[in-house]
């Protein structure tokens, strides 16, 4: 689900699509990461925060509906969405200004991304961010993307 905008507010990082807003706490990122959904211009954004992402709906009831569904069905404390290339061009900039700290990718070369850590190697995925300064594999430990 692609967005239609994207701004600071306050203490919040938000992104608006077609039927809600999504009000992120800008001190709240933990982890974050990318990967290439080759051979497509689409990328998977996980997202994984301290504090719950904020959904409020736009005017309607099928878009408070959806909101309110997105509110039951998901963990409040992760994004995990695919975006295409022009809109992951837009966010990432964003979280730079957010985490000056975070690894921002050149999305030109997201063919040729890669991650080895410990005994583990990850295709077309990279890291960008993490607040305890994990590697890949421990962040997906963490959030249970993988076995222990």
């Amino acid at each position: 689900m692609d967005f239609n905008n994207i701004y600071f507010k306050d203490q919040y990082l938000n992104i608006e699509n077609s039927f809600m807003l999504e009000k992120i706490d800008i001190t709240s990122f933990d982890d974050i990461i990318i990967s290439h959904e080759f051979p497509t211009r689409k990328y998977k954004l996980y997202m994984f925060f301290t504090q719950p992402v904020k959904y409020e709906p736009r005017k309607g009831f099928i878009n408070k509906l959806i909101c309110a569904i997105f509110n039951h069905n998901n963990n409040p404390k992760e994004i995990k969405r695919s975006y295409y290339d022009t809109s992951v061009e837009k966010l990432l900039p964003m979280i730079k200004q957010c985490l000056p700290e975070a690894n921002i990718p050149d999305l030109r070369n997201s063919v040729f991304w890669g991650t080895e850590d410990e005994k583990n190697g990850f295709q077309r995925t990279l890291h960008i961010y993490s607040r305890d300064k994990l590697s890949l594999t421990d962040v997906f430990k963490k959030h249970n993307m993988m076995r222990k």
